[in-house]
C-alpha cells in the first residue's frame, strides 16, 4: 500500500475550488482498496481519504498535474472529503448506497445540501470543467453553478469570470 499526503499543487487546486472548506492536512491519498471488493476502475473517498485500487489506472502521483478529466475526478473525490470532514467520518459509509444518483438538474433556488452526495460531487466537478471551458450537459454557465455552490471555484480564465488565480497548468507540481 502506498499512502501520501496531498501534493502542494493538489493543495493549491483544492483551495482554488473549495476555499478553506477542506483541511488539506487531514487528506491522504492511498493506493489501496478501501474495502476488498472495490472495483479497479473506482476511486472513492468514503472516510475523508482518497482510495485508489492498487491495480487500477486512476491513481496519480499528483492529480493537479494530470489531464483535465483526472483533475475533475480529484475534485469529485474532494467533495466527498469535504462531506466526511463536515459531517463526520462515518457519514458517507452510512449514507452511500448502490442507488445513489449522479445525474442532477441544477435548480438555482435549491440549496446545495438538498442534492444527494454523488450529485453534490458531480455538480462541483462539472462546475470545475465549465470553469475550464468544457460544456456540460444542459449548457449551464458558471453563473448557474455559482448560484448553488457553497465553494468559490476560483481558477481564473474567461469561462470562470475570476482573475488573479493561476490556471492549473501553471501551478507548481512540487511534492512535499
Amino acid at each position: 500500500m502506498t499512502t501520501r499526503p496531498l501534493t502542494i499543487a493538489e493543495r493549491v487546486l483544492s483551495h482554488a475550488v473549495f476555499g478553506d472548506a477542506i483541511d488539506p492536512d487531514r487528506v491522504w491519498v492511498h493506493r489501496a482498496r478501501w474495502f476488498p471488493l472495490q472495483p479497479r476502475n473506482v476511486v472513492m473517498a468514503p472516510d475523508g481519504a482518497i482510495w485508489c485500487h492498487p491495480d487500477g489506472v486512476l491513481y496519480r502521483a499528483c492529480y493537479a498535474a494530470a489531464p483535465l478529466d483526472m483533475r475533475a475526478l480529484f475534485v469529485h473525490e474532494m467533495v466527498h472529503v469535504w462531506q466526511a470532514q463536515t459531517r463526520g467520518r462515518w457519514y458517507l459509509p452510512l449514507m452511500r448506497h448502490p442507488f445513489c444518483r449522479y445525474a442532477y438538474r441544477l435548480d438555482p433556488g435549491r440549496p446545495f445540501a438538498r442534492y444527494g452526495i454523488e450529485q453534490q460531487a458531480e455538480i462541483v466537478a462539472d462546475a470545475f470543467l465549465v470553469a475550464h471551458g468544457i460544456a456540460r450537459p444542459g449548457g449551464l454557465s458558471m453563473a448557474d453553478y455559482r448560484a448553488v455552490l457553497p465553494f468559490p471555484i476560483r481558477l481564473g480564465g474567461a469561462a470562470d469570470g475570476v482573475s488573479g488565480f493561476p490556471a492549473p497548468a501553471a501551478q507548481a507540481t512540487a511534492r512535499p
